[in-house]
């Protein structure tokens, strides 16, 4: 069993969402990030996957994260920014970002990702937003606010 628990990101907009957590796991948040694959654009290779995902976070803009009380702004956050070697994942028919047709795929990240320390049984806020904004292409820009009330048991 994991040692942390993986807050989701909500592929834009405003989001507030409650969970349960087991005592004793720490969270992954993902203030920013983003995921290529070849399912999603095919025939690339993993170098162009790694250039198109450097280059979304690239032009991330804004980061926000705040815990309880303790709020942490761009600059703190931007040297969590970590970028994946490629790895395999596997979609299913019908899946996200498009995808029609499943199977196995190759695929990178990126983005800007902080792990808590394990949390005790207790009731937490964790509030996060991001956004980016690429002037040559309108279309990828984003923004994201997701409020999550952590009920730890």
């Amino acid at each position: 069993m994991s040692s942390v628990f993986y807050l989701a990101f909500n592929n834009g907009g405003i989001s507030e969402r409650t969970c349960k957590v087991p005592a004793g796991k720490g969270l992954l948040i993902p203030v920013m990030e983003v995921e290529k694959s070849d399912k999603e654009a095919p025939n690339s290779s993993v170098q162009q996957l790694d250039l198109s995902a450097k280059k979304d976070q690239d032009s991330v803009n804004s980061l926000y994260l705040k815990i309880g009380d303790k709020e942490y702004n761009y600059n703190d956050l931007i040297k969590y920014r970590t970028h994946t070697d490629a790895f395999d994942v596997v979609f299913p028919d019908n899946a996200i970002y498009g995808v029609i047709k499943g199977g196995v795929s190759k695929a990178v990240a990126d983005g800007f990702y902080i792990i808590t320390e394990p949390l005790a049984k207790g009731t937490y806020t964790i509030h996060f937003k991001s956004s980016l904004l690429d002037p040559s292409n309108p279309d990828t820009n984003f923004a994201q606010d997701i409020k999550y009330t952590i009920i730890v048991e």
